[in-house]
Parts: structure tokens; C-alpha cells; sequence
């Protein structure tokens, strides 16, 4: 097949959604087919320009989005695109955004007739403060965020969510389409503890400023409010007066940034936190090797990348508990799991205090992550192109054999093509006259339109 994979975020940006749609592609590629993947442009480039080859990645142009800095916007349709896409012969489109490129990939599929699977990776009605800097949250409410989600989702032949929790929000909006639970996969292999030696991890901790006997909690991602890094951070008083030796490592950079670092100072805790800001996506297996423990508070996750990664790692996991995860961990088994934020202390000081016990969380979690291989990810997503084309025709069959049936419709049946006979009453005539010619107006333009989909 060809696939031309569109989104609005893409490398150089390091989030959950680049390292899903750079895992299908590559994955995919390995299977044989052929993929495109088209996003924003990183500048003020006037011109969709190829700047990748491995996968082939099209850049459009694009400009600072006003309401939500610092993401970037394009033009709803793009005739440059569909050209491209035209000439790459594309069997189906793939979209992963709801906003300026999800556009982009309607209006294309919808000018080339293509079937086109979109994948909800995000929960909007959580992220409706990133807009205006949160000055907009009485005006722009999560009900709107449910209502956008349900009018977006409603036009592509088929869905992918990450989780059934996903799933059953979806549906809850409002949404009819064929949705497929598919997990994202991952290439473990770069988070691999053999992946690196005794000494450049020793060298990475130094340079951190983390003793070789401290204990360090690992929180890598995205800096930002949904994620939750402050009620972490808000209990690393209690921590610290039960163990001294432990530092938490944040590794990231986001909104939430400058806060976080106030809010470290408030408390008196500076020494124990440390902001390590943005990393290479090529060195972050080095960082995972950084922690004692994976942590994270947030709640807003489809999925949460950032566990699988941990765990490819080796590293016990500690997440609170929400139906996101809930397919994933199993309390005590490959994870530790919260409630509420109060209860991070006492977890990880009997955690660091039991050592079988942090071996055992470890390799459960190592083996759990082996199931969710990019190579079965790549397998069903390719099932799911292959259901949305087989109802993509399907749904236009269907509109052919119906292009016979206006001849007989309730309206055309109803419309009178001339006047009515009363000669007497020229206003019932004018009146008549009027109405019967925007009918039959309307009749033949829908008749006409339905010719022209049956010649396509």
C-alpha cells in the first residue's frame, strides 16, 4: 500500500505522538508498503518541500498558531498536497491530529475520494487551557472540546484509540464510526540496559550532579500542567525526611517549566530536584538508565508512552491509578500504583527499602513491554486500512446504485416544472412560480451531483 501518514507535530518535537507515527513508519516500511508522512513546516518556508528519506517526510508551509503558541498552523486545503498525493498514488490516509493538518487530510481524501483513518490521541477536553494561555477556559469548555471531538470523528471511515478508555469516551460523545482499540508499539531495543556501559552512565550521573549512592525518581516527557509534575514535586518534602538520598529527575521541557522550578525553591527543595530540560530523542535511553524509578501523576494519558519506554528499561514504575493504565499494570505485580498524591512517600520508601521487590517489578514490567512490539502494531493498524478501503468501496457502491433512485423520490415527485393554471390570482401564480423553480432548482443540481459521482 501507499500511505501518506499526516500530522501536525513531528521531529524535531519529542512527544508521545512523534515516537507512535515514527515507529508505524518504520514498521511499516518493514512490511513492504510504502510510507509518506506529510506535517507542518518548522519555519516560514513558502513551499511543500521534502526534507526526509527514510521515512519520506513533506514539509507544509505553515505559521505560528495565535491561540495556542508554540504550535504552528496551515491552510485547511492544499492544492500543492493533493497533487502530491495524486502522483504518490495513495490508497489511504492516515491522519493524527483534529486541528490545522486533520483539515488537511479531509479536504485531500475528500478531493481524491480516498478512504482516511484517523487516530484520537489526545483527550481534548483536558487541554482546552493551552489556549490563550488559559485566559479562554470560560469560552472554549471541555463540553466544546467533546462536541469538536464528536463532529471531527464522525467524518473519517474508521478510528484508532489507543485504549478502551478512549473508546468509551468516543462513544459517549457521540461518535458512530468504526473505532479499533490498537495500542501503540514501541522498538524497545534503544531502551535496552546493555545498550550502554557502566562508565558513560557514571559520567551522565556526575554531570548531573547525582551521587553514585543517591536514589533517583525518573519523570520524563512533556513539562506540562496535564502532566501533573507538581504534586510530585509537592511531596518531595515528605521524601526527603524519610530518605535523604533521593532526587528527582525531571527530564523535559514544556510550559510548566518556570513553575515548577518556583514552586522546587518554595518548598526548599532545590537541592533534590533537578531540571534537566529537553534531551535528543537518540539519547533518551540514557536518561531511562538515570532512574531508580519511573513516576508520573498525570491522568490525561491516552496511553503513556513514557511507561513502556520505562519499562523497556528495567525500571519499576510507579503511576496513579486511572483507566488508561488499568489494561497495562497490574497493581504489585509489574507496578505500584496510587490514588492520591499523599501516598507517594510511603510507597517508595518500603519500595527502596525492599530491594526482591524492586527486582521482582522490574522483570514483570520487562516482560509485559515484550507484547507491545512495533512489529504487532504496525500488523494491526494495517488491519484497520485494510477494513476502512474495504468500506471506503463499499460506501461507494452504494452511493452508485442509489443515483437511479432520485426518479423516484418523494421530492422530484412533488416538484412541478410550470405555473399553476389559475390566471385570475397572479400573486398565487408568482407565488406558485417561485417556489416550484427553487424546487426544481434544487432537484436537478442534486441529480446532477449524483451523475458525477457515478462517472467517478
Amino acid at each position: 500500500m501507499n500511505i501518506a501518514i499526516i500530522t501536525d507535530t513531528y521531529f524535531p518535537d519529542i512527544n508521545g505522538v512523534t515516537s507512535s507515527i515514527y515507529t508505524l513508519a518504520i514498521a511499516l516500511r518493514k512490511k513492504g508498503h510504502r510510507v509518506y508522512i506529510f506535517a507542518t513546516s518548522d519555519n516560514n518556508s513558502p513551499i511543500v518541500r521534502r526534507v526526509h528519506r527514510n521515512p519520506p517526510v513533506f514539509r507544509i508551509p505553515s505559521i505560528p498558531m495565535l491561540l495556542v503558541r508554540p504550535y504552528r498552523t496551515t491552510m485547511p486545503y492544499s492544492f500543492r498536497l493533493v497533487q502530491i498525493l495524486r502522483r504518490l498514488k495513495i490508497d489511504v490516509i492516515h491522519t493524527q491530529t483534529e486541528f490545522s493538518m486533520g483539515f488537511v487530510g479531509l479536504s485531500s481524501s475528500m478531493q481524491l475520494h480516498l478512504p482516511i483513518v484517523h487516530t484520537y490521541h489526545t483527550m481534548l477536553e483536558d487541554y482546552t487551557h493551552y489556549i490563550l494561555n488559559g485566559k479562554a477556559t470560560k469560552v472554549i469548555t471541555p463540553k466544546m472540546a467533546q462536541n469538536f471531538s464528536r463532529r471531527f470523528c464522525n467524518v473519517p471511515t474508521g478510528l484508532i484509540v489507543p485504549t478502551e478508555k478512549v473508546k468509551n469516551s468516543l462513544r459517549s460523545y457521540g461518535v458512530k464510526k468504526p473505532i479499533y482499540v490498537i495500542p501503540t508499539g514501541i522498538d524497545i531495543s534503544p531502551f535496552k540496559r546493555s545498550n550502554f556501559t557502566d562508565e558513560e552512565l557514571k559520567n551522565l550521573r556526575h554531570s548531573l550532579g547525582i551521587c553514585d549512592n543517591e536514589r533517583v525518581l525518573l519523570s520524563l516527557g512533556r513539562v506540562a500542567k496535564e502532566k501533573s509534575i507538581d504534586k510530585i514535586i509537592s511531596q518531595m518534602p515528605q521524601i526527603i525526611k524519610k530518605m535523604p538520598s533521593v532526587k528527582l529527575l525531571v527530564v523535559g521541557d514544556g510550559p510548566a517549566l518556570d513553575g515548577l522550578k518556583e514552586q522546587a525553591a518554595e518548598l526548599g527543595v532545590t537541592s533534590h530536584v533537578i531540571f534537566a530540560g529537553s534531551v535528543p530523542y537518540t539519547d533518551i535511553g540514557r536518561y531511562y538508565q538515570m532512574g531508580d524509578v519511573f513516576i508520573s501523576c498525570s491522568t490525561s494519558e491516552t496511553q503513556g508512552l513514557t511507561y513502556y519506554e520505562a519499562m523497556a528499561a528495567g525500571l519499576p514504575v510507579m503511576a496513579r491509578k486511572d483507566d488508561a493504565v488499568n489494561e497495562l499494570f497490574v497493581d504489585g505485580r509489574n507496578a505500584c500504583l496510587f490514588e492520591k498524591e499523599n501516598d507517594i512517600p510511603d510507597i517508595l520508601c518500603n519500595l527502596f527499602s525492599d530491594e526482591g521487590r524492586m527486582s521482582m517489578l522490574s522483570s514483570n514490567a520487562s516482560e509485559t513491554v515484550e507484547t507491545y512490539s512495533a512489529e504487532t502494531f504496525a500488523n494491526r493498524v494495517e488491519e484497520a486500512y485494510k477494513n476502512a478501503i474495504a468500506r471506503h468501496v463499499r460506501e461507494k457502491a452504494i452511493r452508485r446504485t442509489n443515483v437511479g433512485k432520485i426518479h423516484s423520490s418523494r421530492k422530484l415527485q412533488k416538484t412541478k416544472m410550470v405555473p399553476v393554471k389559475n390566471e385570475d390570482a397572479k400573486e398565487e401564480e408568482n407565488t406558485g412560480l417561485k417556489a416550484n423553480a427553487k424546487k426544481a432548482y434544487r432537484a436537478a443540481a442534486r441529480y446532477a451531483h449524483l451523475l458525477r459521482l457515478r462517472k467517478r
